[in-house]
């Protein structure tokens, strides 16, 4: 599916940069701009979107929390790590989109810390232009999620972890 959305993409891309305005009418031109927008979106929801059902199979626990972001890496050379972060009643868990011939799973489970171990939470830039979540870890390390519209979800993320909103 993601290797036939990359070719379409490629094909309607090479058909509006190279084919003159004057050969088709305008609204069908600009209609190919809008099916190449329809085309990207459906490749970054099959490539990166993780829903809520996707990661049910995987908790053993209940979830207070859940929100899609993207995982700041240490190297800011490296790529955003997409998925989807989820507060449980012990854990913050980032799950990401996982897909494997004959596996009925749809998502890993690639980074996780207990509740315990945050100090605190901050909302701010991290990386770039991007806002988002900043976690202090007790071991003086800190994990950075962007997530658009972080500051409007600070109270639900404050009261997933089981802190007093005076906390913060």
């Amino acid at each position: 599916m993601k290797n036939l959305l990359k070719v379409l993409l490629l094909a309607l891309f090479a058909v509006v940069v190279f084919m003159p305005m004057n050969r088709i009418s305008q609204l069908a031109y600009w209609s190919l701009f809008v099916l190449m927008f329809c085309i990207l979106y459906l490749y970054y929801r099959t490539s990166y979107w993780v829903g809520e059902g996707d990661i049910a199979s995987l908790l053993d626990s209940k979830v207070r929390y859940s929100v899609f972001c993207g995982k700041v890496p240490p190297m800011a050379s490296e790529d955003l790590v997409r998925g989807r972060l989820v507060v449980t009643d012990t854990d913050v868990v980032l799950y990401q989109r996982y897909r494997r011939k004959g596996s009925p799973e749809r998502a890993k489970e690639v980074w996780s810390i207990p509740i315990e171990r945050i100090e605190k939470f901050s909302i701010g830039r991290v990386v770039g232009l991007r806002d988002g979540l900043i976690l202090s870890l007790t071991d003086g390390d800190e994990a950075r999620f962007t997530i658009f519209s972080m500051k409007k979800r600070k109270k639900a993320f404050t009261e997933a972890l089981g802190w007093e909103h005076d906390e913060q």
